[in-house]
This record gives C-alpha cells, sequence and structure tokens, in this order.
C-alpha cells in the first residue's frame, strides 16, 4: 500500500507539473469524471545509488523521479532516454436498484518488463463502493447516504446530475473509482 501511494502521489506531481487533460460524461444513469495525461520526459540524470532519474518536461522543468526496488532493469536507463507516463483517473457514479446492500470492494492489476528489457510498467486500479441513499433534500439537492461502514455522509448534487430528479430513499448510488499508470523507457 506505501508503494501504491508513493508511485501515486509521484504521478500526480508529475501530472500537476508537466501536463493535464480532462474528461466528462452525463447521461441518464449517472456520471462520469475522468482525468488522462500523456507526456514524454528525458533522462537527464540519475542516480544510481539513491534510485532516483531527473527528467527533463516538455516544459523545460525538471523533475526528479525515486524508482522503486519493484521495478526491473533500472540498471539499463541512460541519459537521454525518453520516459513515457501514461495516466488516467476516473470516477463514475449511477443509481442502483433499490434495496441493494452498501458494499465495497477493490482490486489491482500490475505489470513489469521482462528482466533484461527496458524498464516498463503498468497499474490498474479499481474501487467499486456502493452506499444507500437515507434522505433527500431536493430544494437545497442534497442526499445524505449511508455507505458500508455504517456512516452517514450529506453531499451536495450539481444541477447537470439529472437522475437527481428521480433519486428515491433507498436507491443504491455506486461509485467506481479508477486509476491506471504506464510508464515505459525508450532509448533515442
Amino acid at each position: 500500500m506505501k508503494t501504491k501511494l508513493s508511485v501515486f502521489f509521484i504521478v500526480l506531481s508529475l501530472v500537476a507539473i508537466l501536463a493535464m487533460g480532462a474528461i466528462t460524461t452525463v447521461n441518464a444513469q449517472g456520471v462520469e469524471v475522468g482525468e488522462g495525461v500523456a507526456i514524454t520526459a528525458e533522462v537527464v540524470a540519475i542516480d544510481r545509488v539513491d534510485r532516483t532519474l531527473a527528467l527533463l518536461g516538455p516544459g523545460g522543468n525538471v523533475v526528479a523521479l525515486e524508482v522503486s526496488h519493484a521495478a526491473r532493469n533500472f540498471d539499463q536507463i541512460r541519459v537521454g532516454d525518453k520516459v513515457k507516463i501514461q495516466y488516467y483517473e476516473a470516477v463514475a457514479l449511477y443509481i442502483g436498484k433499490p434495496g441493494t446492500q452498501p458494499e465495497a470492494d477493490a482490486g489491482l492489476v500490475v505489470a513489469r518488463a521482462k528482466k533484461g528489457g527496458k524498464p516498463a510498467g503498468v497499474a490498474v486500479e479499481a474501487v467499486d463502493v456502493a452506499a444507500e441513499v437515507q434522505t433527500i433534500d431536493r430544494k437545497k439537492r442534497t442526499v445524505t447516504l449511508k455507505g458500508p461502514d455504517g456512516k452517514l455522509v450529506t453531499t451536495k448534487v450539481d444541477k447537470s446530475v439529472k437522475a437527481f430528479d428521480t433519486l428515491k430513499k433507498g436507491d443504491s448510488i455506486h461509485a467506481r473509482y479508477t486509476e491506471a499508470i504506464a510508464i515505459s523507457v525508450e532509448t533515442y
């Protein structure tokens, strides 16, 4: 978990520093909001002892990236190599059938380069959570939800979410949070 959080915060730092993009989809069943970014940075320095890379981003800024010991083939990276990073994060919300029990589930898929190949890896994680509608305030456009842990949370619902008008006590609200990252090193 600590490694995943480290990678997550490193990627978020790179995303914030180097580039950004966004996608939003709204339909009758719910809403999906996602962000994606693809960048290429040049390796300008390598610290083999501390396993860090200095990456020159497209905007001319340099970012230090610590590489985990779980990453294979670090010794093959050279100054001048290009690091391609693709990152995607999305949240999808939709209404489920009334009476569906709140639950939480998560899954993670990770793949890394074969020994001897150029460093590369892919990680995709999805977390699903369901909550039951307890109360609805149509004037204030708020809904109180009971999560899988039994805690109540009240949240405001944006006017763009048309499904709010059909929401009823007992409905189940489902959320899926997905994040994916792909990193590869290429020689030019």
